[in-house]
């Protein structure tokens, strides 16, 4: 299973310092509050980042922003776009899943995946996944961050009727 709950598995430092971010933004809770996370204090993570929110019945995540990188790399922009609308059929990843273990257990959730790349190649890299508030104890919503170290190939990890960059 590419994901796990314990950060000292991570190597990424980004991911490790959007970890250190969310916890001191905790202020004595379990999960931080989307109004005590500052944009401006994540200016050199911004391009990495992913913001999301939660829906159920059924349960989907819709992504409300998503970096710059993160556009470059998967070669589309799937701000407002939804999860299972974008992801192939044969993606082996339970991103779902992990999205449910932030969700309902109410921690981060960290991994690793290998994905395939245009030229037909392939690529690794890490994320993090961290459950926020918003005004009130549920979980609803979630900043993530996507570590592609120095790499910036062109990855084919989403697809599903979308029209990819040339």
């Amino acid at each position: 299973m590419p994901c796990w709950r314990e950060l000292d598995r991570m190597a990424s430092p980004l991911v490790r310092q959007l970890h250190d971010y969310w916890q001191s933004k905790r202020i004595g809770r379990d999960i931080p509050d989307r109004r005590d996370i500052d944009p401006l204090e994540l200016k050199e993570l911004l391009p990495n980042i992913l913001i999301s929110e939660p829906e159920f019945n059924p349960f989907r995540i819709r992504y409300r922003l998503v970096g710059t990188r993160v556009v470059r790399v998967s070669g589309i922009d799937f701000t407002g776009r939804y999860l299972d609308e974008l992801l192939r059929p044969e993606v082996q990843e339970d991103w779902h899943g992990y999205y449910q273990i932030s969700l309902y257990e109410r921690i981060p959730v960290f991994g690793n995946i290998t994905s395939p790349t245009t030229d037909g190649g392939t690529f690794t890299y890490e994320f993090g996944i961290f459950p926020l508030t918003k005004g009130g104890p549920e979980v609803t919503q979630f900043v993530a961050l996507e570590d592609f170290g120095k790499q910036e190939p062109f990855s084919r990890q989403f697809y599903n009727n979308v029209k990819y960059f040339e």
